[in-house]
């Protein structure tokens, strides 16, 4: 039986970096992915939509991550792996998305969630571009987005 798969790109598409999973959402638009795989772009309000991941077998969140890594570096992570304190602030948009996920694990019907991403290298300008580092990972994460969706 196919998972039922919903795929939520995260990300402001006037805020440099921090656009990259509106970007990829562009790219996933134009693609013809499987009848059991949705995807939504969410911008930062992904935790709002309880009600679209509840029931769902895999979650697969598009977005960056603040790692301790290179700007421009991929990232596949878990749940318990999502930073949540940035340089000693707390990332609220990631914040809220986890605990709505606590939440829905109360009822039983949580999905397993992966959340694929990159490390930003711009966010505290404005502007519609990804920055090139960051721009060229496109391909890369998309890829990975699929071998989810296959596995």
């Amino acid at each position: 039986m196919e998972k039922n798969i919903l795929i939520l790109c995260c990300g402001y598409p006037w805020a440099t970096d921090m656009a990259f999973g509106y970007h990829v959402s562009k790219v996933l638009e134009k693609m013809k992915l499987p009848d059991n795989v949705e995807f939504l772009e969410v911008g930062g309000s992904a935790c709002m939509i309880p009600a679209f991941v509840e029931g769902k077998d895999k979650l697969v969140v598009v977005d960056i991550f603040r790692v301790d890594a290179k700007p421009g570096t991929v990232v596949r992570l878990k749940q318990e792996e999502v930073p949540i304190i940035v340089n000693g602030k707390t990332d609220i948009d990631k914040l809220h998305l986890i605990q709505m996920l606590e939440q829905i694990s109360i009822s039983g019907k949580c999905p397993e969630a992966i959340f694929i991403g990159v490390v930003p290298k711009e966010t505290k300008t404005l502007g519609e571009k990804l920055t090139p580092v960051v721009k060229k990972q496109i391909p890369k994460v998309i890829e990975l987005i699929m071998k989810e969706i296959a596995s």
